[in-house]
């Protein structure tokens, strides 16, 4: 079949395809004329079926069906597709299609699989009649990426597993009557089990699939969008070191610790070699990296970096209290925020969220005032005096009020209050 036959058989398809139920999610987006809506984040987050939601959406809204079209390209069928066939496809687009507004919808998913994507992109903005919105493989279309190919003329979003709130929707869950002790206690059950089992998508949907699923995400992430792409050849040492990053998850990474670690075993690899590995590792959206807040680029990039999970499935030992502080860590990403954590001598704050006012927080399971570990309020008082006054917060389990400590006042916030404020 030609090229042309192939994308007028798709296209057809999708008008004709029962789009599937999806829960709604909180994430913004807009229909940019010029620029193109890039969907970047981890593999299994829910990019796709965010775009069917967005289809929804827009149908709600008037938009009719025949404006908006969608391709996976990752089709068998569309791998033959090449720049030659540009013109096939604009002939088809415009022949199957109906414009609202003068508009029609282009949605390209797993955009990497076509050739030269990013000139296909800028062209079909340069002619002034469509919206398109891309997203694919996060090994293949980072933030990065989005950016070499589009040269500037995209907005991106950042599409994560499900937040608390979307949690709580996807579990039919609804947000009144919370000061009802039952209705309080199936919250706190929700979140339990948002803490420790994780929010990817099709695990929340799918909770008996749970322990396969994570095996089967965290097997792709690592061999395909890391091994593979950056083609590592030392693949049995890259496997020891991601051992040892996951059981770091919740403390630290010393790329120094981690050197003389492996020289002690008579194994020679090199700092740089180390530290692009853990990069790789951020890259690919499987872990994230939380510097040392500080003032010089000199002082953040010398110091360990606090290691989280982009989800707490991929936690190995399930400890609640880091495992909150993951939770924390994630949202902080989804809110966009700029945040590190802090070492005082023998102090240390979770999280410094550097914005106005600045916000220092410690996370901590406790649902009573006595099972708060003072050292949390001294090190939130300590890090007030040194770096000026801000809000001072500790992330709680169920415990909400205030105390002052040295003259500063820190407010005790419930994690699943927090989380859903965002």
């Amino acid at each position: 079949m030609s090229a042309e036959g192939v994308l007028r058989e798709v296209v057809e398809e999708w008008f004709t395809f029962e789009l599937p139920r999806v829960i709604p999610r909180d994430i913004p987006y807009s229909l940019i004329e010029g620029s193109a809506l890039a969907l970047v984040g981890p593999r299994r987050a829910g990019k796709t079926y965010f775009m069917y939601w967005i289809v929804q959406d827009l149908m709600s809204r008037g938009w009719p069906r025949e404006a908006i079209v969608y391709m996976n390209l990752e089709d068998v069928r569309l791998s033959v597709l090449r720049p030659t066939d540009f013109g096939a496809f604009l002939k088809v687009i415009s022949e199957e299609s109906r414009e609202y507004n003068g508009r029609v919808l282009l949605m390209l998913d797993e955009v990497q699989n076509l050739p030269e994507w990013g000139r296909w992109v800028r062209t079909l903005l340069d002619r002034g009649r469509y919206y398109i919105i891309v997203s694919g493989s996060s090994s293949r279309v980072r933030a990065g990426e989005v950016a070499t190919e589009l040269r500037g003329r995209y907005v991106d979003r950042l599409v994560l597993p499900f937040s608390f709130r979307e949690f709580l929707r996807a579990r039919g869950f609804g947000l009144d009557f919370l000061n009802v002790p039952e209705r309080r206690g199936r919250l706190l059950g929700h979140l339990r089990d948002y803490v420790l089992n994780g929010a990817l998508p099709e695990i929340v949907l799918r909770p008996e699939l749970a322990s396969d699923l994570v095996r089967t995400y965290r097997e792709t992430i690592v061999y395909r969008d890391v091994v593979d792409r950056y083609r590592i050849r030392d693949v049995t040492f890259f496997e020891t070191f991601l051992e040892l990053v996951e059981n770091s998850f919740g403390g630290y990474v010393s790329i120094t610790k981690l050197n003389n670690y492996f020289r002690s075993l008579g194994i020679n690899k090199s700092k740089r070699t180390l530290s692009n590995y853990l990069r790789y590792l951020e890259e690919a959206y499987y872990v994230i990296l939380v510097r040392k807040f500080g003032f010089t680029t000199r002082e953040v990039l010398q110091q360990p970096r606090k290691v989280y999970p982009i989800d707490t499935a991929y936690f190995r030992r399930k400890a609640i209290g880091p495992m909150m502080e993951s939770a924390v860590a994630v949202e902080l990403m989804r809110r966009g925020l700029n945040y590190g954590y802090l070492r005082i001598n023998d102090y240390e704050v979770d999280f410094v969220i550097n914005r106005e006012p600045r916000e220092y927080v410690q996370v901590t399971y406790a649902s009573a005032m006595d099972e708060i570990d003072r050292r949390e309020f001294r090190a939130l008082a300590r890090v007030s005096e040194a770096l000026g006054r801000g809000i001072a917060r500790v992330i709680t389990w169920d415990l909400e009020g205030e105390t002052t400590i040295n003259g500063v006042k820190i407010t005790m916030t419930p994690l699943w209050k927090w989380l859903l404020e965002g």
